[in-house]
Formats: C-alpha cells, sequence, structure tokens
C-alpha cells in the first residue's frame, strides 16, 4: 500500500516516545471548586525527570521520587493545588516550551442548587492539523473519526480492524494533505518566480515522487523538495527560487514544525476525580466517582478533543434548613389554629 512507509514511520515514532515511559494525569475536584493535580511519571533512571510533560512544572509543584523494589522502575510525582482552573489556564499559555502553541482549555465550574450543587470539569484540545488544503471527510467517514477520535471502544476482532483501517486512512489523509500543501507552495513560487525556463507544471508531473518521499520519513523543510525537483527534472533553474525568495517556505515550515511536535508527543493518561455522585459524562471509561481518558495525538488531528465530566453533591445543610423551616411553618399553623 503506497501509505505503507509513513504508517510505520509514524507508528515508529509513537511507539518510541511512548514506551520510554508512563505518564498518567489525575486531577481530584474539591467541592469547592478547588482542585489538586498530580502528575505521575514511571519510568527508568533520568528518563523520568524529563520536563516535556503535558502540563508545565515548575518549582511550585512538589515533587516526590520513589523506586520500586521489584525492579528498576523510577516513580516520579508532581503535585499542586489551584484554586480555580483560570490559575492552570494561565499556566499552560504561559509555558515556555512548544506545547503552549496547543490551544486548550480547562474549565471545573460549581453551579448552586440549593439541595444540590453540580461541578462540571471540562477540558478541551483543538484540533491541531495544521495542513487543511485537503478536506479529511474526503478520506474519514464519521465511522472512521468515531475511532479515529477515541469515541469508541473496539469489543471485538471486527472492532478492532476497523480502528486499525480508520487510523491507516487517517495516515493516508496526513501524507495527501501534506503533499497537496507542500506542491501549492512550490507552484506559487515556481510562478512568483516568473522564469520562461521553469513551468510550474513540473510539481505535478512528479507529484507522485514527492508523494513517495513524504511517506519516507520526516524532513524539516519545504526546502528539500526543491532540490529533489532539480535532480529529477535536471533542471536546475528552480533553485532560483530558494535565493529569490528565502523565506517563502517560513510558514510551511513553521506548520511542519509544530506538526512533527504533535506526533512526536508522548501519549497520557487523564483521570479525574469528583466529588459526590457523577450524573454524565463523555468518558468511556468510568469507575465510582473517577473518569478516564487516553489522550494521543491522533485523537484531537481533525476536530476537538473534549473530556467532560458533571457531578451532584447533595448540601446537607439545605436539607437542613428545610426541615427547621418546615418545622417553624408547622408550629406556625399549630400557633394560628389555637388562636
Amino acid at each position: 500500500m503506497k501509505t505503507q512507509h509513513i504508517v510505520l514511520a509514524l507508528l515508529f515514532v509513537i511507539i518510541t516516545f511512548s514506551a520510554c515511559r508512563e505518564i498518567s494525569v489525575t486531577t481530584k475536584v474539591n467541592e469547592d471548586g478547588s482542585f489538586t493535580r498530580i502528575i505521575t511519571v514511571t519510568g527508568d533512571s533520568a528518563d523520568v525527570f524529563r520536563k516535556d510533560l503535558p502540563y508545565p512544572i515548575d518549582d511550585s509543584w512538589l515533587m516526590e521520587v520513589k523506586h520500586d523494589s521489584a525492579d528498576t522502575s523510577m516513580y516520579v510525582t508532581y503535585t499542586k493545588t489551584y484554586s480555580n482552573s483560570d490559575l492552570l489556564n494561565y499556566e499552560m499559555q504561559n509555558d515556555t516550551g512548544w506545547m503552549h502553541q496547543l490551544d486548550r482549555t480547562i474549565e471545573i465550574n460549581k453551579r448552586f442548587g440549593f439541595f444540590y450543587s453540580y461541578l462540571t470539569f471540562d477540558e478541551t484540545i483543538k484540533a491541531t492539523n495544521p495542513f487543511t488544503l485537503l478536506d479529511y471527510k474526503d478520506f474519514l467517514s464519521p465511522q472512521d473519526l468515531q475511532w479515529v477520535n477515541n469515541e469508541k471502544l473496539p469489543k471485538t476482532t471486527a472492532d478492532t480492524a476497523l480502528m486499525d483501517k480508520a487510523d491507516e486512512k487517517a495516515l493516508e489523509y496526513i501524507a495527501e494533505s501534506y503533499t497537496a500543501e507542500l506542491a501549492q507552495i512550490i507552484e506559487t513560487a515556481i510562478k512568483k518566480l516568473n522564469d520562461p525556463s521553469v513551468n510550474p507544471q513540473i510539481v505535478q508531473t512528479y507529484h507522485d515522487s514527492i508523494f513517495k518521499k513524504v511517506t519516507e520519513g520526516e524532513f524539516e523543510t519545504a526546502v528539500v523538495f526543491v532540490d529533489y525537483l532539480a535532480e529529477w527534472s535536471g533542471n536546475r533553474n528552480i533553485l532560483k527560487i530558494i535565493t529569490a525568495e528565502p523565506d517563502f517556505f517560513t510558514e510551511f515550515d513553521e506548520k511542519l514544525q509544530f506538526f512533527n511536535r504533535v506526533f512526536e508527543m508522548g501519549d497520557y493518561s487523564q483521570y479525574v476525580e469528583m466529588p459526590g455522585l457523577i450524573t454524565e459524562t463523555n468518558s468511556l471509561i468510568l469507575k465510582g466517582n473517577s473518569v478516564s481518558w487516553k489522550v494521543q495525538n491522533l485523537y484531537f488531528l481533525f476536530s476537538d478533543y473534549k473530556m467532560h465530566v458533571e457531578s451532584r453533591v447533595v448540601n446537607y445543610w439545605a436539607f437542613i434548613l428545610a426541615g427547621i423551616l418546615s418545622l417553624l411553618l408547622v408550629v406556625l399553623i399549630v400557633i394560628k389554629s389555637y388562636k
């Protein structure tokens, strides 16, 4: 299959970066809307101390290190309590690492309902695919997207086969999308060069060769494809666009750099513990008053990835107050009847 190389390459990246260590993020929400966030990293030796974590860590976090006596595993735990979600959003927006480029928000709200209060946790990671010249809906059906976005879990071998097929379609779209935008920008650069010896049609002539190079591995700049075109066609004049427009490929390269970082991002588990009784959630895994999600780069590539849970807390004081008021009302009625 034509996407075999990119499937293997991207899966290798995912496996390489996820196999080194395991990361879990636990959010324990309190009844007043404050919360404690715990990030646990499990791995070997110095690997667990890398600070490229899903959320920014600084000296305000409490760090604890533990060793597993049964093997060589180490556990590093970072803990911090927030009075509200705005503080965590502020830290993410001011993160000095590349992950500040991810458009994501966290909201923890409390709604009063007299006898009950309702607390909600919402985290949204906006779709990250920067290459949108092609519409992913032409490659992926709504059912495919459910598998790709982790909105369904496979229950049978047939489901697993459908999920694998959907992932393969997603990776094929990525390769096609890369190639389409790359071809467009090189064509535009050639037209702007306005050199009769270089025909913009050369890009379409070697479209399949460009696609093959895209699927064979990572590249850091679009400029290398200008070199490829000069080599394939034997027309060195195409290299003029590099010196004539040195910044022409900057925007594409920035998109590419961001995209590569997203794909190198290791997956992690997100756990949320809510006070009271959970009344609704979009999590597929519910245990007691805790829900969880697996966060992986492919899940928020094409559409927003939303994690939502709501719980209901009993306001016992409201029941007591209502009881007292009811008792007073009865007393008043009795007194009035005697009068």
